[in-house]
């Protein structure tokens, strides 16, 4: 019975409107260039895959807010079938699709042997989001190491 609860509270929520983005703003490629540059995001073996030339972006309160309503961390993880890069994909997704924030991107970090997303805000530095746990990490520590790998940004 508490499975069948979780899942109808998860039907539940994502039929809720989410947190409208009144800070939403558009930003040019080369201003997220400069933005994940000056956050130490690029290197030689971080590679950045560009998918759009206008992005847009939110206030990092927003976006907490954002994460607060988003259940993409409720998921469960399923070795090899529901893991780290589906929940990162989901999550980049979600952003896309619910609160028309597409500066979310993909991080596939083969030196940390783990995916996870990347966040530009339009008030803030990007960070690193994981989708696992909602919660900001580190990079350069652990399974986010940001050596060697891709941002689908």
């Amino acid at each position: 019975m508490g499975a069948l609860i979780t899942r109808l509270n998860r039907f539940k929520v994502d039929y809720i409107d989410p947190p409208i983005m009144t800070t939403r703003e558009v930003k040019e490629e080369h201003w997220i260039t400069s933005q994940l540059m000056r956050a130490g995001f690029t290197g030689d073996k971080i590679r950045r895959l560009h998918l759009d030339s206008k992005y847009w972006v939110c206030s990092k309160k927003e976006f907490e807010d954002w994460i607060s309503w988003d259940w993409t961390n409720k998921k469960q993880y399923v070795s090899e079938e529901y893991d780290c890069d589906n929940f990162a994909f989901s999550f980049k997704a979600r952003c896309d699709r619910k609160i028309g924030i597409n500066a979310v991107g993909l991080v596939i970090d083969y030196s940390g042997g783990h995916a996870y997303n990347l966040v530009i805000f339009s008030d803030a530095a990007p960070e690193l989001f994981e989708p696992q746990g909602d919660r900001w990490v580190e990079g350069g520590k652990g399974m986010y190491k940001m050596v060697d790998g891709y941002i689908i940004l």
